[in-house]
């Protein structure tokens, strides 16, 4: 069966084609962290495909691999800085909101916008300021 759905295959539309919408996905490289957990709720209600990564690495591979429509790194990770990641994502996933979590550091938010990040907030920021961070309000 295809992704098109037609009433005789669980449409609705009297027989037309209706292609299925496509969630939007989010990757999360923020580890098992208990904002993550709290974001992560927070799209799934809203309908999102959320994925978590352990690192933001491992998050800059999903975002890849999986089309990422948004992306929430760490500035600060073990092997490659999120500024690099997030340069990375906006080079190759152009359409992607990237949002940055680090220290309270009007320097490094620069750095974030520079490297196309859509917004920073400081890692003490709260699951609502990165959902209105990812959704742009």
């Amino acid at each position: 069966m295809t992704g098109i759905r037609t009433q005789s295959n669980g449409g609705s539309r009297g027989g037309l084609a209706c292609p299925r919408r496509k969630a939007p996905r989010l990757v999360l490289g923020l580890g098992m962290s208990g904002l993550a957990a709290a974001v992560d709720a927070h799209f799934r209600n809203l309908g999102w495909d959320v994925a978590r990564a352990p690192s933001g690495e491992e998050a800059g591979r999903l975002a890849h691999r999986h089309k990422a429509t948004a992306v929430v790194l760490p500035v600060e990770s073990e092997a490659e800085s999120g500024l690099l990641t997030c340069a990375k994502l906006t080079i190759s996933r152009p359409n992607a909101r990237v949002v940055l979590l680090g220290p309270e550091d009007s320097g490094l938010a620069r750095f974030a916008r520079y490297a196309g990040a859509v917004g920073y907030l400081p890692t003490s920021a709260g699951a609502a300021a990165v959902v209105r961070a990812v959704l742009g309000n």
